[in-house]
């Protein structure tokens, strides 16, 4: 059976990285998983901390390692509602030990790998979010968009909290809904001044709007990559923010939600 989902992802180089010679330090991934009859999506991404020498290979390392335990532990016949805080918790910790053994291999130390981690578990009928540090994990419940978690921020502006950290289990926050949402997003701290209204602490609806219905017409989302890529690296976006921008985009919706009739 065809997956319902469709994903879209990409990433860019911010500005400040780029006049000092850096590659993009987000990655982003995601994989459905099938158990029997169930089917779930999941999606990761991380952020690696600019002041971090492996930032780019913790945020690729720490995504890996996170999506194929999560993934064994669903084929494996866990179900998404049943994820727990400790659940989540071990997944991310075994993301972290995958670092430390990187880091052990290559003579650095496991602040070098320091990176954010963002994660959703999306089935039928539940969904589960992970995150530690900055960027956001967005999803649709009914007309409008929610954020799972206010982005966390440390005692300044720039400065967040780490899986690499040795407080990460306390900076980890865990939220299972009752339903299972048609869209989500994620992204990393590049895109918070877009996406987010900081006053109200919601969702900035007109970002996401447009690019949902987009890739809720596109039959093939991989077409899409190169135009995602175009606007990320923008004028109009890098006039807001110069860090490293990832975005990842999941929709079952059917375009016919684009055009239902207004409620009489």
């Amino acid at each position: 059976m065809p997956s319902p989902w469709k994903v879209l992802a990409n990433s860019v180089v911010g500005t400040s990285h780029e006049r000092i010679g850096e590659r993009c330090q987000d990655y982003a991934t995601a994989r459905l998983v099938e158990a029997g009859e169930v089917s779930s999506l999941i999606l990761v991404c991380a952020d690696g901390a600019g002041s971090a020498s492996r930032a780019e290979a913790g945020a690729k390392l720490a995504c890996h390692e996170f999506l194929s335990v999560a993934a064994s532990a669903l084929t494996g016949g866990l179900s998404v509602s049943a994820i727990t805080f400790e659940i989540a918790r071990d997944w991310c910790d075994r993301a972290r030990r995958r670092l430390s053994l990187e880091a052990c291999v290559c003579g650095a130390e496991l602040r070098d790998f320091s990176c954010t981690l963002l994660a959703a578990v999306v089935s039928d009928r539940h969904a589960v979010f992970m995150q530690i540090g900055d960027g956001a994990i967005v999803y649709r419940e009914g007309d409008g968009y929610r954020t799972a978690f206010w982005p966390e921020n440390g005692e300044y502006a720039n400065v967040t909290y780490f899986l690499t950290g040795p407080d990460f289990e306390s900076r980890l926050n865990v939220k299972l809904l009752e339903f299972g949402p048609d869209e989500v997003a994620l992204f990393t701290d590049g895109l918070q001044p877009l996406a987010l209204h900081y006053a109200t602490k919601t969702v900035h609806a007109p970002f996401f709007d447009p690019m949902f219905a987009t890739l809720r017409r596109e039959p093939d989302p991989d077409t899409l990559r190169a135009p995602l890529k175009q606007f990320l690296a923008s004028k109009p976006v890098v006039e807001r923010t110069d860090d490293d921008k990832t975005l990842i985009l999941a929709t079952r919706r059917l375009p016919e939600h684009d055009h239902a009739p207004p409620r009489q």
